[in-house]
């Protein structure tokens, strides 16, 4: 014996709507002694019955489990319910007034098909859609325990890796190698606190907190200092504090090594920064006299949601960070040709005055 399953319960409402509506005008044969407006009229609200019965069959051959076969056929009775209540209230309305209620089982036996058969496509929909819902929370919730994982535990791990790095005291070999691994330990546990800043700002969890552009961008152009194949022209204030936090370092780190991985060898990269307090805003432009735009860029796919396969090494996905990061701060990133001849990249993020709410980074 098959167990009752949602679409069952789907082809009934379809199968009672259909013998009401027979029902009602095999009786309205009957009373006014012809045909022809009777069928009429049953070809419109049995057939929206019939519509019904045809979505129930369709619902069965869909790989949906019992549950969600469930789910559907609450959504269509309640659409029916709905419908014809709504038509009801109409109805109660109209005789409050005092108005004649002139053949009204037609208009609600339509009414609680449409009703009905809404209620079943909404509920397919509904159900379809969970899984994806399902899964992105999923996403989110991963995104959160590695952000957590990096920001506590590996952190801890650094930090005591430095604390014995620290103690150890000697001359020659020995106080380098120390020395170097308390210049690494260090520099991983500056990458975690900007990895955590990055998933905080991209899952809108980041506080409000003012960042000095002008700062973080001097100590991204220190870090390639000593590589003699680029030559850095640095136009860059004395402050220049935004509304953002530490991810705003993987903006500039992102597009000045995107300008230096593809801009070929002996490159130049030009970064300025300009504060433009009437316009509540501040302006990081980097841009070199490499081969321009990569086609990525130029053909608009850059701006699409899946990350580009043209590039393996991770360049463009590097720009989609640096654009997802401005926007998750309310900026923006413009992409564009340089003046050098090569690229041109511009970011404008909200100015963080020093009256502004927030604290210092």
């Amino acid at each position: 014996m098959s167990t009752l399953r949602g679409h069952h319960a789907v082809s009934l409402i379809g199968a009672g709507l259909l013998a009401a509506a027979a029902v009602h005008h095999v009786t309205e044969i009957g009373a006014i002694g012809t045909s022809a407006g009777p069928l009429l009229a049953f070809a419109l609200d049995g057939g929206i019955a019939v519509t019904v019965l045809v979505a129930s069959r369709r619902i069965a051959r869909r790989d949906l489990s019992p549950a969600e076969e469930w789910r559907v056929a609450r959504w269509t009775a309640t659409g029916t319910v709905l419908a014809v209540a709504a038509f009801a209230a109409t109805l109660a309305v109209r005789a409050f007034e005092g108005r004649p209620l002139v053949e009204p089982a037609f208009p609600m036996l339509v009414a609680a098909g449409v009703g009905g058969l809404g209620g079943a496509v909404a509920g397919y929909y509904a159900v379809r859609q969970a899984p994806e819902a399902r899964r992105a929370r999923d996403a989110v919730r991963a995104v959160s325990f590695v952000n957590h994982l990096l920001r506590h535990d590996l952190r801890n791990d650094l930090s005591t890796i430095r604390g014995y790095a620290d103690l150890l005291d000697g001359d020659g070999e020995g106080a380098d190698h120390a020395a170097t691994v308390a210049s690494k330990a260090a520099e991983g546990l500056d990458r975690i606190e900007a990895t955590s800043a990055v998933a905080d700002a991209i899952l809108g969890d980041a506080d409000s907190s003012r960042v000095d552009l002008a700062e973080t961008t001097r100590g991204v152009l220190a870090s390639v200092a000593d590589d003699e194949s680029v030559t850095v022209e640095a136009d860059l204030p004395e402050a220049a504090p935004v509304a953002a936090n530490d991810g705003v370092r993987s903006i500039v780190h992102n597009l000045v090594e995107n300008a230096i991985e593809h801009a070929g060898s002996a490159v130049t990269v030009r970064v300025s920064v300009r504060v433009d307090g009437d316009a509540g805003e501040v302006a990081l432009v980097v841009e070199d006299d490499g081969s321009g735009l990569p086609p990525e860029i130029r053909d608009g796919s850059f701006f699409a949601d899946e990350p580009s396969a043209a590039d393996p090494n991770g360049g463009v996905s590097g720009l989609r960070l640096a654009a997802t990061l401005a926007g998750a701060y309310g900026g923006s990133l413009t992409p564009g040709e340089s003046p050098l001849g090569g690229a041109r990249f511009a970011v404008r993020l909200p100015h963080a005055p020093a009256d502004s709410t927030g604290s210092d980074t």
